[in-house]
């Protein structure tokens, strides 16, 4: 099979301790170009791709690269919207960390855009390939829970990601686009979305309340506590930067069983049945690089780039939590915003 050629664009951490070593381990795909506006960073980038082109901008990149056909954004997320308008306009097919957009609008003309030019947009909805959650969705899909009729997502930690200081693009709310409800609640709404719609379009929630911890009034929230109201099912989710300990954890109610989730192990109980045990050898909670993780979602994406029949189904995902984070930030209103932004 012939190699897809792409370009990385951004090579901070998230790019060299998960998409670098990913990206080498495909057959299939060959980064043939890097780019980032700081030399350093470019250095680095060119050592783990020996022999791909270094430009100092993705604008560099696009005026000389004509063989190309996708780019990887491993950028901050106040440049995803322009950065993935601007690669679908030159006909590539766009890789992009979260969070694809926190705009509606710029939303609509990204999935309009994708459409015309018959170019994948695909959200690094990474957390999904976690082992843990895998068997989650598994069993979730498989009916073992039933209707699931409420679920509570909580992610705990002591502060924001370790590169997070003064300064950091993290905690500036007017950068990040929102604090730990964009940087985590992100990851837990399409994990949310699996659960309680697995393999089908989600419909909008009918309410939501939300409320959020800041330390000043124009600061990025350190706390996000958000309730969703669905015509048939109830979600929370608890975000904390603020938290003893660092942990993940999850419940799902269904009409059939409940299923738990205490960061390496899931509880199983059906009915009136015995409790099954499933124990996962790391915790959700530890480290935040997890190549294996971007890896897992790698042959997703190649399934959207080489066949449009494949297309639509993680940018729709993207739009259902774009939905579902503005609500939140915007008190909670019952317009039924994702009837606009799904593609």
């Amino acid at each position: 099979m012939e190699k897809i050629k792409g370009a990385l664009v951004g090579y901070g951490a998230v790019a060299h301790n998960a998409h670098a070593p990913a990206l080498r381990g495909r057959a299939d795909l060959c980064i043939a170009a890097v780019a980032d506006a700081d030399p350093e960073r470019l250095r680095l980038a060119e050592e783990s791709f020996p022999g791909a082109r270094p430009y100092p901008s993705l604008e560099a990149l696009l005026g000389v690269e004509k063989n190309i056909e996708f780019v990887d954004l491993a950028t901050p997320p106040w440049l995803h919207g322009r950065q993935v308008l601007l690669s679908l306009e030159r006909g590539l097919h766009v890789l992009c960390e979260k969070p694809l957009t926190l705009d509606t609008a710029e939303f609509r003309r990204i999935a309009e855009l994708s459409r015309r030019r018959g170019r994948a947009v695909f959200t690094v909805h990474n957390w999904a390939r976690a082992p843990i959650w895998t068997k989650a969705a598994e069993l979730a899909a498989a009916g073992t829970l039933g209707e699931v009729r409420h679920c509570e997502l909580h992610a705990v930690r002591t502060k924001p990601a370790a590169a997070a200081g003064a300064g950091d693009w993290r905690t500036d709310a007017s950068l990040a686009g929102g604090g730990i409800l964009v940087d985590h609640g992100w990851h837990n709404l399409y994990l949310l979305k699996r659960i309680l719609f697995p393999g089908r379009d989600a419909p909008g929630p009918l309410e939501t309340a939300a409320f959020f911890h800041r330390p000043a009034p124009a600061a990025a929230e350190t706390e996000a506590t958000v309730f969703y109201r669905f015509p048939a099912a109830t979600a929370l989710l608890h975000l904390t930067w603020r938290g003893a300990a660092r942990s993940n954890w999850a419940v799902f109610h269904g009409t059939r069983g409940v299923l738990a989730m205490r960061d390496d192990v899931l509880l199983l109980r059906e009915g009136a049945g015995p409790e099954q045990r499933y124990d996962f050898p790391e915790k959700l909670s530890a480290g935040s690089a997890h190549p294996e993780w971007f890896a897992g979602l790698l042959p997703d994406f190649c399934a959207e780039v080489r066949s449009p029949a494949e297309r639509g189904g993680n940018l729709a995902e993207a739009g259902f939590v774009l939905d579902l984070i503005r609500r939140a930030y915007d008190g909670g209103r019952k317009t039924r915003v994702s009837e606009a932004v799904h593609p």
